[in-house]
């Protein structure tokens, strides 16, 4: 059996002896001079006729080699480089693999594992620049709502607000007159209410009434309370309630809020639900009412409630209902404490007693208490 040879090399950065050696060994130039970067034995067995031309020729280049005989001939051909011999597993898939066969790291990997981490390194960072163009846009988001709100706060001037009826079913022209009138009522209770803490912000909002509009097939709550029903409910409610601006020509209308109020009938035992709900911070409010309420007390409470809600102001009640001291009290410095004159409109009950209470009969049994007013800025 003929002896097999290598031939090792010493580092060269000749290009004439890259260029031998890529012609001899089959490689592409610069794989050629990946291999003469560094002192090697060259990955190629050779017979020994062929391994002294070779070392002849690099040695014309300046090159320091000589032909080193191994035992036996090598082991597999690399499957990224057929010309050479295999010299390690590659750290993926265990393939065995060549020199010049190496991560970014300098670790042996096949030119497919190679490819796949490519792959995933694309994928990861394609991942971090989405993320990191949501967390832009959601800071720019956040910091608008809030430059919005810290404006809207500063009551320069009347803020304008929709209230925009919603029905399930016919809404008799006396309601909608009632409701006309009872806004009026709001605008005059809001006034008022200003002007027990400040003298100088008159009139502090205008409302304006939209509607009524069908509420066909419009759920104020989602059907589930996973994340995910949450998330989608809160993509149609918005897509419904743009339609419904559409409908009643508030499309282009600057508003610094709206409060949606869905109609209903009365339920089957003939009781009166009033709720709303609204984003802390935001523009826009729900309100629960009766389909052929005229009176409009806990309606009209309900409307500031989440207006409020829109300006900063946080819920002043207990998991019963009830008004949390002192927050949640109209007049917290009373004495007696109890019972209170008026509802702090952040309740929506006159306390009576410790965890006692009725609903107001009027707007007048309604007042700002002063922590939300302070959550308002009405303070001097």
């Amino acid at each position: 059996m003929a002896n097999v040879f290598r031939v090792q090399v010493e580092a060269s950065s000749s290009r004439g002896a890259a260029l031998v050696l890529a012609r001899a060994l089959q490689l592409p130039l610069e794989e050629a001079r990946q291999l003469m970067a560094e002192p090697r034995v060259l990955p190629r067995d050779l017979e020994e006729s062929e391994a002294r031309r070779l070392v002849a020729s690099l040695q014309q280049h300046g090159v320091a080699c000589e032909p080193v005989p191994v035992a036996g001939r090598g082991g597999t051909q690399c499957g990224g480089h057929p010309s050479l011999s295999s010299e390690s597993p590659c750290e993926d898939c265990r393939a065995l693999v060549c020199v010049l066969c190496r991560g970014p790291e300098g670790q042996p990997l096949c030119a497919r594992c190679r490819a796949q981490r490519a792959r995933r390194t694309r994928a990861k960072w394609l991942r971090v620049s989405v993320l990191l163009a949501v967390l832009v846009l959601i800071v720019q988001w956040g910091t608008s709502r809030q430059r919005t709100r810290e404006r809207r706060l500063t009551w320069a001037r009347p803020l304008d607000v929709a209230v925009v009826l919603l029905a399930h079913g016919e809404v008799k022209p006396e309601v909608r007159e009632a409701w006309r009138e009872g806004l009026g009522r709001l605008e005059d209770w809001l006034e008022r209410e200003a002007g027990r803490y400040r003298s100088d912000l008159g009139r502090p909002v205008r409302f304006v009434l939209a509607g009524p509009q069908p509420a066909a097939g419009l759920e104020l709550s989602p059907p589930e309370d996973s994340l995910v029903a949450r998330a989608r409910h809160a993509w149609t409610l918005s897509r419904t309630l743009s339609a419904v601006d559409e409908a009643a020509g508030l499309s282009a209308r600057p508003l610094d809020a709206r409060i949606y109020v869905m109609l209903e009938p009365p339920g089957e035992d003939g009781a009166r639900f009033v709720e709303g709900m609204a984003e802390a911070g935001g523009s826009v409010g729900l309100v629960r009412g009766l389909l052929e309420e005229t009176g409009l007390t806990l309606e009209l409470t309900a409307v500031a409630h989440e207006l409020f809600h829109c300006l900063g102001a946080a819920d002043a009640y207990d998991e019963r209902g009830h008004a949390r001291v002192p927050e949640g009290l109209a007049e917290p410095g009373r004495q007696p404490l109890y019972p209170q004159p008026a509802a702090e409109v952040m309740v929506g009950e006159v306390p009576l007693g410790e965890a006692q209470g009725r609903l107001p009969e009027s707007l007048d049994e309604v007042r700002v208490g002063p922590a939300t007013a302070a959550a308002l800025r009405w303070g001097p």
